[in-house]
């Protein structure tokens, strides 16, 4: 136990401390594993959850196709027109593209794009871009809570407890939209003044300069062939399990996502399909499998038995237990990445589902995945969202700093918590779980 530990904590310092690529950190760390003893290449190739790296490399295959194709540039442009550039209308078009968008996709991709395009319709309108950048990341974490392909800690535990997309848009869904309108208001109060000051940059030559920057026409075949991809594989994560018991064929959510995505690839042009796999995010998908060799290594010493006894003797009454895996792993997912948090926390709670006398896993897992999800905005390094958005600002000569960042996210942050908190114990109380 002590080995895996120290490899474990050894490798997300350095994760952590992001002086080396992360997906080479968390392999070497599950090699190292490998090599000391700890797992055997069977355990390996048991704790590794491939139904999760599938479901991630089809979206990830179908997203890439849409980014080569220019669709979500074109969303975005066609969005801002639709509101005459207002800037406080673009705020709130901005904030909920955030929301609504990393509910079908990872928010690694829509923070990329619009982080890029806030930059620069900000220097436009002479607007500061650091709270604009923010609420954006608040509303991807925010409204990726709502589906099992949104945040990729649903996507752990959906796959790794049983939980379906349907279950998700069921249960985190309602859930996660309610708490992203109440941070859109707080954020939108935040930037008031300054959205007010960006009117007045508001010009014609403004308006030129933005349509100047985003004319570029989207690629109607990479379009075509990406909406319908995506669009079968939504309904496909929806609908397989009643697909599986009228064709006798098991549909996991990994085939959900792969037969689109492979089927899209088919129908590519020869010429787009090696951009469109050039752009797909390979080192998540490598971070993810090293990821689950470390937690893995852990669960194989017994560590998550450990701490689901002790979780479990924390607390008297099934609210309280509920609320402990609400409020202490979202906390924590503010300091540790909430990606590695969720896949131990999983192990966790198949412990404590095993254990008599329990709340329901359901509830239990609704309350930890809002958590970590909304947790995760709390600093700049709780989800892969804000390290993309945080990264992006510094190396484009933005200073944001943890202290603001903390100044920025931590109130609206607690506060989406605590309605999370509130709906999830009434959840409880009305046995709708």
């Amino acid at each position: 136990m002590i080995l895996a530990v120290v490899i474990f904590l050894i490798a997300y310092a350095v994760i952590v401390s992001e002086k080396f690529p992360r997906h080479w950190v968390a392999l070497l760390g599950g090699g190292a594993l490998l090599v000391f003893g700890v797992l055997t290449p069977q355990d390996a190739l048991t704790y590794i959850n491939w139904e999760t790296l599938g479901l991630l490399s089809g979206m990830f295959i179908l997203v890439s196709i849409l980014h080569e194709a220019g669709f979500f540039s074109w969303l975005a442009l066609a969005a801002m027109r639709r509101v005459n550039y207002h800037p406080t209308a673009l705020f709130v078009i901005l904030v909920l593209l955030a929301a609504v968008l990393a509910m079908f996709i990872d928010s690694i991709t829509v923070m990329l794009f619009l982080s890029a395009l806030t930059l620069q319709l900000a220097r436009l309108l002479k607007l500061d871009p650091v709270p604009v950048i923010i609420a954006e990341v608040c509303a991807a974490n925010t409204g990726g809570a709502a589906t099992l392909v949104g945040d990729p800690p649903n996507v752990i535990l959906g796959t790794s407890l049983g939980f379906g997309f349907s279950d998700f848009v069921t249960h985190t869904g309602p859930i996660s939209a309610l708490v992203a309108v109440i941070l859109l208001l707080v954020f939108y109060r935040i930037n008031r003044k300054a959205l007010q000051h960006a009117h007045e940059a508001l010009t014609p030559e403004t308006i030129d300069e933005i349509e100047r920057l985003h004319s570029e026409p989207v690629h109607a075949h990479l379009t075509r062939v990406g909406l319908v991809g995506f669009g079968a594989a939504v309904l496909l994560l929806v609908f397989h399990l009643p697909l599986s018991h009228l064709t006798g064929v098991h549909i996991n959510t990994a085939m959900a996502a792969l037969i689109p995505a492979i089927l899209s690839i088919i129908a590519l042009k020869p010429g787009d399909v090696k951009a469109v796999i050039l752009k797909v995010d390979g080192e998540s998908i490598l971070f993810f499998g090293g990821l689950f060799l470390l937690i893995g290594g852990l669960e194989k010493v017994r560590l998550f038995e450990l701490l689901a006894e002790l979780l479990a003797g924390t607390s008297a009454s099934h609210n309280g237990l509920v609320m402990a895996l609400h409020w202490i792993p979202g906390l924590a997912s503010g300091v540790v990445d909430n990606v590695p948090l969720a896949l131990a926390m999983s192990y966790v709670l198949e412990e404590l589902a095993r254990t008599p006398g329990m709340p329901a896993l359901g509830l239990m897992v609704w309350s930890l995945a809002l958590g970590v999800d909304l947790g995760g905005s709390l600093t700049p390094i709780g989800a892969s969202a804000n390290v993309v958005a945080y990264t992006f600002m510094e190396r484009n000569q933005v200073k944001v700093g943890w202290k603001r960042w903390l100044a920025l996210a931590v109130p609206p942050t607690l506060l989406g918590m605590v309605v999370a908190s509130l709906l999830v114990t009434m959840k409880g109380h009305w046995g709708w779980y």
